[in-house]
């Protein structure tokens, strides 16, 4: 159950990290994005370290509240943004994500 929890997990923590880079890239540099590219930068460096840890050693199974806090995280930003950009690209026109 342990490495499922750790699969999931890890999973999840990428998706996560993709749109959180993609929503930094995308965003511009007046003032209203200040808060937003501040949390979206504490969530890329916290997906990364998740994403990291077994590299350096860190092989402790993840608990449930943690895989549950991704994957809800997940469900709600980054797979429907995920299904609208694979959408728009079926439908033939380019979406934001390849920019």
């Amino acid at each position: 159950m342990n490495n499922y929890l750790l699969i999931i997990n890890l999973v999840t923590a990428s998706l996560i990290l993709v749109h959180a880079l993609c929503a930094l890239n995308k965003m511009t540099p007046a003032a209203e994005h200040h808060f937003d590219r501040l949390f979206f930068s504490l969530v890329v460096a916290a997906e990364s370290g998740i994403l990291l840890g077994p590299l350096f050693g860190y092989m402790l199974r993840p608990e449930m509240a943690y895989v549950v806090l991704n994957v809800g995280f997940a469900g709600l930003y980054a797979v429907p943004w995920l299904y609208v950009a694979a959408r728009d690209r079926m439908k033939g026109r380019v979406p934001w994500t390849s920019r």
